[in-house]
């Protein structure tokens, strides 16, 4: 992802707009492309980790990066708000996948 390796496991991913967007990019310039929906990475296990922009196609917008176990998406086991940056978001990546680990 973002020409860096992200070491799944037994994980897949099952959802992805994220890969081909450009993050180096303003927000202005991506800011149709940003909604909840980014990335969704799903453990054998069933935990997920997810990646959205809230609020969905806002300007003033944040990425989250949430872990979530036994579709309790209420109390998330991990949760970060990493900088629109591909090194910020993988190491927000390997952090939440860690997490459910």
């Amino acid at each position: 992802m973002f020409g860096q390796p992200l070491a799944l496991g037994d994980a897949r991913i099952t959802y992805d707009s994220l890969s081909p967007l450009d993050l180096r990019q303003s927000v202005a310039a991506l800011v149709d492309d940003l909604g909840e929906d980014l990335l969704q990475i799903t453990c054998a296990n069933g935990d997920i980790v997810d990646v959205g922009w809230y609020p969905a196609w806002h300007a003033q917008g944040r990425l989250r990066v949430v872990a979530v176990r036994g579709q309790d998406w209420e109390a998330p086991v991990f949760s970060a708000q990493p900088e629109k940056d591909p090194q910020a978001l993988l190491q927000a990546l390997r952090a939440a996948l860690a997490s459910v680990a």
